[in-house]
Formats: C-alpha cells, sequence, structure tokens
C-alpha cells in the first residue's frame, strides 16, 4: 500500500527529533500553552469516503494501528479495539469522549500528487464484514489556533500551508468524494489522556509504556526495534 510510506517518513522523523532532543537538552523549548503531541497513532486504508460532510468512512482499513512516541517508541494496536468507542471500551474515557476528540490529518493519494484535510475526530465504528471504520468528523480550519496539540503533524500541515509548501490543504468536505490510498494520523497528547475514572489505566502507563493490554507488540526501550520485548 502506497501509504505505509508515509508511516515510515513520520518514523524517520520522530526518530530524527529524539536525536536533536538528546543533542540539545539544554537548550530551552519554546513556551506553548498547548500540550505537546508526544504520540501519534497511524491507520491506513485502500479508500476514504465522505458519505456527508460530517462523516468519514475508511475502507479496506488496515488490521493494526501504528502508534509512534517520541525517542523512537513504537508499535502496534488492533484496529477492533482501538475503534471501538462503546462505554467502557480502552481508549474511551469516563465522560464517553474517544480519545479525547483527537485532531488528525486525513493524508491521500490523488494521481500524481498528495492531498490532505484537517479533521477532528468522534465515535468511530468498526465493521469488521467490510472492513472499514466510520468516524464523525468535523473539517479544522488552517489555524493553530484551532489545534489542541502542539509540535504534531496537524500543526506541520498548517505551518506548511501559511508557508504555500509541502501536501496541499482541502479546507471543505465534498460529501460522496473518494479519496485513494489514505493514511490517517491522529495527534494526542500522553499526559492529557490520563483517564477520568480513576478506577481505569490507560495502557501505555508505567516504566517504559510496559503497562500494555491485550494483544499487542510495543518496544520497550530508546532503542533497538523489535515487537513485543
Amino acid at each position: 500500500m502506497k501509504t505505509l510510506a508515509y508511516a515510515g517518513v513520520l518514523l524517520a522523523l520522530f526518530v530524527a527529533a529524539g536525536a536533536r532532543d538528546l543533542q540539545q537538552a539544554s537548550a530551552p523549548a519554546p513556551a506553548t500553552s498547548k500540550p505537546i503531541a508526544d504520540l501519534v497513532f497511524v491507520l491506513s486504508a485502500e479508500k476514504a469516503s465522505f458519505p456527508s460532510s460530517s462523516t468519514l468512512q475508511l475502507k479496506e482499513v488496515s488490521s493494526t494501528v501504528q502508534f509512534y512516541g517520541a525517542g523512537a517508541r513504537a508499535g502496534l494496536i488492533s484496529t477492533p479495539v482501538f475503534s471501538n468507542s462503546s462505554a467502557g471500551a480502552e481508549y474511551v474515557a469516563s465522560n464517553g469522549e474517544w480519545l479525547n476528540v483527537p485532531d488528525a490529518v486525513l493524508f491521500a493519494n490523488s494521481g500524481s500528487s498528495n492531498q490532505a484535510i484537517l479533521l477532528s475526530l468522534q465515535d468511530p465504528m468498526y465493521n469488521e464484514d467490510d472492513e472499514t471504520v466510520t468516524f464523525s468528523i468535523a473539517v479544522l480550519p488552517a489555524d493553530e489556533a484551532a489545534l489542541k496539540t502542539a509540535r504534531g503533524v496537524t500543526n506541520e500541515l498548517v505551518m506548511e500551508h501559511a508557508n504555500n509548501v509541502g501536501t496541499p490543504l482541502t479546507e471543505a468536505v465534498q460529501p460522496g468524494a473518494v479519496w485513494k490510498d489514505v493514511a490517517l494520523f491522529i495527534d494526542q497528547n500522553r499526559e492529557s489522556l490520563k483517564p477520568i475514572a480513576e478506577t481505569k489505566t490507560w495502557w501505555w502507563w508505567g516504566p517504559g509504556w510496559g503497562g500494555g493490554w491485550g494483544g499487542r507488540g510495543y518496544n520497550r526501550g530508546w532503542g533497538g526495534w523489535g515487537w513485543g520485548k
């Protein structure tokens, strides 16, 4: 799938960012009132359609969702587990919000070029028979003030758009449109994902991200790659 290349590029960026952080540890980071997007989820699919201006459906989705964090931490999550938005599910807080209504970028291959759109995501629904994941969405403006986190994939796209470089940004949904070879990049901040319910523990909490729930592969350390270490 062509969109797997996006994930590889993103992974390289995270590794490079981790190296820069180690080299420049003494340099103060620019002040920001927003949480840093130190966690990114990537869900790829063969197609994306927009049944309405407030609905996104990913078709022929990958069986796993990739996640990347600062310092080259990475792993896989089952797509059905990740996209379960019912009450009590792993990624749903006690207030009923899936992943705290995250910001995301949908990238797609469009002939000889690419295109992207900024979205706010809610209430994913996985359909095993159709291999689809359907989201309720709202289109976000290309404005840093509209984003929940800082230094994420969404922020980079907004900066590129302001400088007239990078992937062309679509700023409105066309109902009925179909995009091919897509990858959905979801920005989040680990600290802000602490559960509201005291009895619930997010799977990445604990030393070295070692407290995983269910059957997932992940890299516990900063060094060499290998799933489930």
